[in-house]
């Protein structure tokens, strides 16, 4: 690294070095005090991601934050240090998550639409615990359903500033061919999800 490093660049890098996640540049404004400038502030944060930019650890932008992160090149490395294994979701509970992100909000419902099989209340609870979805609110529709969307541990976890770096999506039902299977007089009501995905059916999570 630049051995001319400034005192700002250090006092920030010590700040997303200690936090547990990622550092907004409203809570580093917030804890570097008025005195120093945003555009100060954003400058030491361009600093520091050329200055880690070839090194083992990068420093990265992700989920509205900032924060230090293993090179790609070097996770398996890492994860022998460890002796952890990627975790590992079923086939059915990324298909659900990926619903979820692409379409959010969106209701059980319509998530069962999409895959023709029912949704189980325990992949929802364990996608909830992850962090990776959250409830939204309800739909003002009869029962009104809950509505789920993504958490910000989403975000975190696959490496996204933002939702609007997700992949591009084209496979997808539109809002009419939905509703039609939601709630059409003659839909044919889901499979259940254990008959349609073998338990031994699963995914890496990527």
């Amino acid at each position: 690294m630049n051995n001319a490093i400034s005192p700002l660049q250090c006092e920030v890098e010590a700040i997303v070095l200690a936090s547990d996640e990622p550092v907004s540049l409203k809570k580093l404004r917030e804890l570097l005090g008025d005195a120093i400038a945003s555009a100060d502030i954003r400058s030491a944060l361009a600093d520091l991601e050329t200055a880690y930019r070839e090194r083992g650890i990068r420093f990265v932008e992700v989920a509205g934050g900032w924060q230090f992160r293993t090179a790609p090149e070097h996770a398996e490395l890492v994860r022998r240090l460890w002796q952890v294994k990627a975790p590992r979701l079923s086939r059915s509970a990324l298909e659900t998550l990926a619903i979820i992100a692409y379409r959010q909000p969106t209701t059980r419902a319509e998530i069962e639409a999409l895959r023709g099989v029912k949704v189980s209340s325990q992949m929802i609870a364990m996608l909830q615990e992850r962090g990776w979805i959250k409830v939204l609110g309800r739909k003002e529709v009869p029962g009104r359903p809950h509505l789920y969307g993504t958490g910000k541990q989403f975000l975190i976890d696959f490496g996204l500033g933002s939702l609007q770096e997700l992949p591009d999506s084209t496979q997808l039902m539109d809002e009419d061919e939905i509703q039609q299977l939601v709630s059409g007089p003659f839909a044919t009501p889901p499979a259940d999800d254990a008959s349609q995905q073998p338990e031994s059916e699963h995914a890496e999570q990527s």
